[in-house]
């Protein structure tokens, strides 16, 4: 592995060590000061997809999300790494507060990170199963 993959990688595993604590506060040294971070889907019905552009809105995302539902488990079953990028597969069940129902996933994450800081965030989700399960 070349030291550019090593260093993404370091990161991004950094990056998930933390959410698996839920020290997500630690992970605002990890973003770039602008990030582009996005998930693809019903903002309307899930306003946590909102897209956010600075590490202070990356680091809120979980603060927000944890408002709208209840983590039930969260797999990754592969990494990926290749210099700057890096891809994240798993799959995630979560219950919904507004409905009580599940919402249950595959997702892969997107991850570019630059001068050894996360630039980029992209999770790709079942963002039908996502309305679904938010809808009563």
């Amino acid at each position: 592995m070349d030291a550019l993959t090593a260093k993404t990688k370091a990161v991004v595993e950094a990056y998930f060590n933390n959410a698996s604590v839920k020290n997500y506060q630690a992970n605002e040294s990890l973003f770039a000061d602008e990030v582009e971070w996005r998930i693809p889907g019903n903002k309307e019905k899930a306003p946590w997809l909102k897209d956010r552009n600075t590490k202070l809105e990356a680091v809120s995302f979980y603060q927000e999300l944890f408002t709208y539902l209840e983590a039930v488990s969260f797999d990754i079953t592969g990494k990926f790494y290749d210099g700057h990028q890096a891809v994240v597969t798993g799959h995630l069940v979560s219950r919904m507060l507004s409905t009580g129902k599940l919402f249950d996933s595959p997702f892969s994450i997107q991850i570019t990170v630059r001068d050894g800081r996360i630039t980029r965030y992209l999770l790709l989700e079942d963002s039908l199963g996502l309305v679904a399960a938010l809808t009563a």
